[in-house]
């Protein structure tokens, strides 16, 4: 595996390999080396901490990006042939630009990756002791989507609180500090501040959405080369296998492949982490619903024309195929 840092330019070996030469707009030529766009996130740091696509013969070169934005848009410009992206994103890439992705999995999913946090001395025991309170929130995210639909389960609405929009660095010391009385926010942060800070969970989100961050493809290197891409999700579950049935290890791993962007990071807040992050790689009916009522509301906003039908982006014979290949090498 090699691994580029976008924006730093700054490109080193992480376990050998080959460079991917020459990557166009189009497909690649290497069908046995794949282009794939990370994020800072837990999942992906354990992803780019191993050679997971050795057993398969597959050299992948993961470009890790700062943020979702950024790798979409080098997703689009054909630097890289996978990437992730939460609802909002892809909802108004499959509007506006149906013909360049498939669906082919998910990176992360489940509601209890986000929280509801408060100081460890709050006498707090519910959200409804919040009403008329400080909450700080970063606007925009799929975590503040899933807490709009908590409150609605909880019969409150965004204006019962007073709503702060911050910086998700900025929310742990903002609650310390009592510059908010609460604030939600998304793993690894929330187990970061449990490990580190005077802050405890409050609620969970659990059990609202999945909010999935999907696996996305470039529609035209995936119909020239389906074996690449079943190569690659077959990686990625191996890598979710290890994560799930050893969240220890794997938080150490994480941890380990942060601190050589000179980051330290509690192994345990992210083997934490890795108990409420879903990394299972299949994308469900639930999942795909859950984008219909986005794109109503985004149509309704005037974001986009029609509703997608969602469904027809879903490459699960690309899952299917990869789970067998995945399960052959451990037999």
């Amino acid at each position: 595996m090699r691994l580029v840092k976008d924006g730093l330019r700054q490109t080193r070996r992480v376990l050998g390999g080959l460079a991917l030469a020459g990557l166009a707009a189009a497909a690649p030529a290497a069908a046995e080396t794949l282009a794939v766009g990370v994020q800072q996130v837990p999942p992906d740091e354990v992803y780019i901490a191993r050679d997971w696509g050795e057993p398969y013969g597959l050299e992948v070169e993961a470009t890790q990006f700062s943020s979702g934005g950024d790798m979409l848009k080098a997703f689009l410009a054909g630097r890289v042939m996978v990437a992730n992206g939460g609802s909002g994103r892809l909802v108004t890439l499959a509007a506006q630009q149906p013909e360049t992705f498939y669906i082919i999995g998910t990176q992360q999913s489940g509601g209890d990756r986000y929280s509801l946090v408060v100081r460890k001395d709050s006498e707090a025991g519910g959200i409804a002791d919040l009403k008329g309170k400080k909450l700080g929130v970063v606007t925009g995210t799929g975590t503040y989507g899933t807490f709009l639909v908590y409150l609605q389960e909880q019969g409150l609405s965004e204006a019962d609180f007073q709503i702060v929009n911050m910086k998700i660095d900025d929310l742990r010391a903002a609650v310390e500090q009592q510059l908010v009385d609460a604030a939600v926010m998304w793993e690894p942060f929330v187990a970061i501040a449990e490990e580190m800070g005077n802050v405890k969970r409050l609620v969970s989100m659990k059990g609202v959405n999945e909010s999935p961050n999907f696996l996305l493809a470039n529609r035209a290197f995936t119909d020239e080369n389906p074996e690449t891409i079943v190569k690659f999700l077959a990686s990625s579950i191996d890598a979710a296998d290890f994560i799930e049935a050893d969240p220890a290890e794997a938080g150490q791993l994480a941890a380990d492949q942060i601190a050589k962007g000179g980051v330290e990071v509690p192994a345990k807040a992210l083997e934490t982490a890795f108990t409420r992050i879903s990394v299972k790689r299949e994308v469900t009916d639930d999942m795909v619903s859950e984008l219909v009522p986005v794109a109503e509301a985004m149509q309704a906003a005037g974001k986009i024309g029609e509703v997608p039908d969602f469904g027809s982006f879903v490459r699960r014979d690309l899952y299917e195929q990869a789970l067998d290949l995945a399960g052959s090498t451990t037999n």
